[in-house]
């Protein structure tokens, strides 16, 4: 009889952890928001409760001009949005982004 591996022996576990490609998908869907984020006029991302490093990555984000330090620094601002969903403090700005639209 053949070994299992331990990706072949299920666990209680398995079914309370998220899956790679679903991590994945999160993380992207934050960065997608994070871009709506940049997008928006700075009169309007004024009145959204941001946290205050979030609120420093859209401001550098709006100081830069190379297309590759946007790039990265969309990124970042992704990475700063996960920590934030972490926190708990990034659901009042999806729902002031909701009722601005």
């Amino acid at each position: 009889m053949a070994r299992r591996t331990r990706y072949q022996i299920g666990g209680d576990d398995e079914d309370l952890r998220p899956s790679r490609s679903q991590k994945k998908r999160d993380s992207t869907a934050l960065q997608e928001a994070g871009e709506k984020l940049v997008r928006l006029p700075a009169s309007k991302r004024a009145r959204l409760p941001l946290p205050e490093d979030l609120k420093k990555g859209i401001e550098d984000y709006d100081r830069l001009s190379g297309y590759e330090a946007r790039r990265r620094q969309l990124q970042f601002i992704g990475r700063l949005m996960r920590e934030a969903q972490e926190e708990g403090t990034l659901q009042p700005v999806f729902d002031a982004l909701a009722l601005m639209e």
